[in-house]
């Protein structure tokens, strides 16, 4: 039977109770299009965030090859990423959207990323302030990760990098993040930015350093757990000997009670 047949008498309800639609509706944006993409790589998928279907990612990336690379591959695992080449717009669109995380160049157009980082680090609004922030950038001398970390960068990843070890990042950045910066960096793959982290933490003793450090010693990994326990030493402060010492006798006890 043809649908121009049916009579109806104008008392029918509404399918789903909602009233008959107009045609005007917004439609559906991609935030409730598939999770997931083609290059999707099993157990490195982004992490739940609070508030928000995916992770947002704001992409400060001036060469545009790299940059849909990075967006490809980052959409195909679960993140939402806004791209830009531009620093000073990238800052704009930071301060509009408080993403989850940010990702910079050190060298942009218009404000280097190593400003923007100092402009996020001395923000007002504590969530800015607090912004995950991770340089990937092509040059990986001393120098270059050491001002990194000093401007306030929590990690960095040396380009061109392996997909996984790009993801793993991403991941350390928005689950296994520690405080001041750049502690998560202790977690890096890369011994050379590992020393250069414990190298800036140890010259600045910012706040909370001990606080942090202390939060590795229960850590899998023996090489971390070694490294901690030294840099506790290095302090000598008597909070850190006082740390280490509870660490110590925790572990007797755990060995006595076998």
């Amino acid at each position: 039977m043809s649908h121009r047949n049916l009579k109806t008498n104008g008392c029918e309800p509404a399918l789903g109770g909602h009233p008959a639609l107009t045609g005007m509706e917004p439609a559906l944006s991609r935030e409730f299009g598939p999770l997931y993409g083609l290059f999707r790589i099993n157990g490195l998928e982004a992490p739940a965030v609070p508030e928000r279907r995916r992770p947002l990612v704001v992409l400060a990336e001036r060469d545009p090859d790299t940059a849909q690379l990075v967006y490809l591959l980052a959409e195909s695992n679960g993140y939402h990423v806004k791209m830009i080449d531009n620093g000073t717009q990238a800052w704009q669109m930071i301060q509009m959207y408080i993403p989850d995380l940010l990702v910079t160049n050190i060298q942009l157009v218009g404000m280097e990323g190593l400003g923007i980082i100092r402009r996020v680090r001395a923000a007002q609004n504590v969530r800015l302030r607090t912004l995950p922030v991770l340089v990937m950038d092509v040059h990986h001398r001393h120098q270059d990760v050491m001002a990194a970390f000093q401007s306030g960068a929590d990690d960095y990843l040396e380009m061109p990098y392996d997909r996984r070890a790009m993801l793993r990042g991403w991941q350390r950045l928005l689950t296994l993040r520690r405080l001041p910066s750049p502690l998560t960096a202790l977690q890096n793959e890369d011994v050379m930015i590992r020393q250069v982290a414990l190298s800036d933490l140890l010259g600045r003793r910012p706040d909370g350093l001990v606080e942090g450090l202390s939060e590795y010693l229960w850590h899998p990994d023996r090489t971390l757990k070694t490294t901690v326990c030294w840099a506790l030493r290095r302090l000598g402060t008597e909070a850190a000997l006082a740390v280490l010492e509870r660490h110590q006798q925790m572990l007797r006890q755990c060995a006595s009670g076998m």
